[in-house]
């Protein structure tokens, strides 16, 4: 008798590591385990769904730099207005710690409420952009040629 008890719960235990069933299939269990087996389904998709979710917010952020680094277009370059005086512009003292900007003919891209882009050429070159968002005073200064950020911080 003895022996038969533990052959069954042994056949028990090896028959239920081995099943094929999913989530979706209904499944017959006692109320305790059904519980159980629902909050970790439960805890499964949650955690599922939160890996989905930092997986597109990495992508949307480097799809931002990418934009980020890329060039200008030709025509936007050329719409863009001339600046002649570029102390101006608060956010490019700080860029001129790290580089000579005044070698370069300098372009305003964007000005408005939240952001300002500026654009940096020489020879009719691309060399930097700078990017400055103005409610957080973060600036990026990015070499256009390298394809990288110089500069990426909190300014002031």
């Amino acid at each position: 008798m003895n022996n038969k008890v533990i052959v069954f719960f042994a056949t028990a235990f090896i028959l239920g590591g081995c099943s094929t069933q999913t989530a979706d299939e209904p499944v017959v269990e006692s109320s305790d385990s059904a519980a159980q087996s629902s909050e970790e389904v439960m805890t499964e998709s949650a955690s599922s769904e939160s890996m989905a979710v930092e997986s597109s917010a990495g992508m949307e952020s480097s799809s931002e730099e990418d934009k980020d680094t890329a060039p200008v277009s030709e025509e936007e370059a050329a719409s863009a207005e001339l600046v002649t005086d570029i102390s101006q512009y608060e956010e490019l003292e700080y860029a001129k710690n790290t580089l000579d900007l005044s070698v370069y003919e300098s372009r305003l891209l964007t000005d408005n409420q939240g952001t300002r882009v500026m654009l940096f050429s020489k020879d009719n070159e691309q060399v930097y952009k700078t990017i400055f968002v103005k409610n957080n005073s973060w600036l990026k200064v990015i070499d256009l040629k390298a394809d990288k950020l110089v500069l990426n911080e909190k300014i002031k």
